[in-house]
């Protein structure tokens, strides 16, 4: 510890100030007694100001002050002719004024000291936590730089995977629409169903869509009464490409079921279920009842090919559609990948 350090732990210390501030008055009391003899006339401070000084260094100002006060009066009484006697005279009032002015100078140099060191050391700590504020600054500003290069990334990517989709919808449609406005009706109805399904990704800041809100968004352009879809199963978090790909296949099986299946008449339902299998593996059907008799169609078209190879492959799954007379079965199973991809 430095030399301002003890004297700080001093000050902080009444008992210790206090003490010292007597101790240091009780030693240069004693040792001008024992060196009377010793040390030339006219000087009767010379023992007392190193404690005066010492006292107010390391004990602070009201212990520096008593000590020098006790001190230039013992000098008084005992080496200031009239010896023993505190009587005023021209030499003694010129000592004791001469002391006065020394004790004085030498406490008030000490408190400027300790004030300055005291300044040095709160301007020092403003400086280290200014340079602790600006290090945690660029180290946020990195942070916030990384974080923004990987939302960079990730919006590029999520980009790319969006026009993909929509390149393929739209291509496929184009390539086997029987003519120009179909093709247009076709197109607009996918991407809106794409559009759905990624506005409930946007409400989860586009980590995870719940598979009942992807479900309940692209059926809403189908509901014309309560109980048209009966809709059941357990919470699944679904990444970004698979909730685009379940809209696009929910989409074409609420077409076809519009058209041709159950939600052609005003009594036919559709029942949409699905359950865990085995960890993050899962199984959804749809399942139509009350509609006219099935047929099973003899061409195939996009629609056919989107739901029976293109969706699986984003779950690592298959689906199969039985295309029973009483209404059509469409059922997926596959993988769920909760993480954005």
């Amino acid at each position: 510890m430095s030399v301002f350090g003890v004297a700080e732990r001093l000050r902080s210390s009444p008992a210790q100030a206090w003490t010292l501030s007597f101790v240091a008055f009780a030693v240069s009391l004693a040792a001008r007694f024992l060196f009377d003899d010793m040390l030339p006339a006219g000087f009767p401070y010379l023992t007392f100001f190193p404690a005066v000084i010492l006292t107010a260094f390391f004990a602070g100002l009201w212990p520096g002050i008593v000590c020098a006060v006790l001190c230039g009066l013992s000098a008084w009484y005992w080496f200031i002719p009239p010896f023993n006697s505190f009587h005023v005279n021209h030499q003694s009032f010129i000592a004791l004024l001469f002391y006065a002015c020394i004790v004085s100078v030498d406490i008030l140099l000490i408190q400027l000291m300790h004030g300055a060191t005291e300044g040095l050391r709160a301007e020092r700590a403003v400086t280290r936590e200014l340079y602790d504020q600006q290090r945690e600054m660029v180290a946020q500003l990195k942070d916030r730089e990384e974080r923004q290069q990987v939302l960079q990334n990730e919006l590029s990517h999520r980009m790319k995977n969006t026009l993909a989709m929509v390149q393929a919808v739209v291509g496929q449609s184009l390539r086997h629409a029987p003519d120009l406005k179909t093709a247009s009706d076709t197109v607009s109805a996918r991407i809106l169903a794409l559009g759905r399904s990624q506005d409930m990704l946007t409400q989860s800041n586009w980590q995870s869509a719940d598979i009942r809100s992807i479900i309940e968004a692209s059926l809403v352009p189908h509901v014309d009464h309560p109980g048209r879809f009966q809709v059941d199963g357990d919470p699944i978090d679904l990444n970004a490409t698979q909730s685009m790909g379940l809209a696009l296949m929910l989409h074409e099986l609420a077409t076809n079921a519009a058209k041709y299946g159950a939600l052609s008449t005003d009594s036919g339902t559709v029942g949409i279920a699905w359950k865990r299998r085995e960890e993050r593996h899962f199984e959804l059907t749809w399942s139509e009842s009350g509609g006219p008799v099935v047929v099973t169609p003899t061409r195939r078209g996009f629609g056919s090919r989107l739901i029976e190879r293109v969706v699986p492959g984003y779950f690592q799954g298959t689906t199969s559609v039985d295309y029973r007379p009483e209404g059509l079965q469409a059922t997926l199973t596959g993988v769920v990948e909760s993480q954005t991809t």
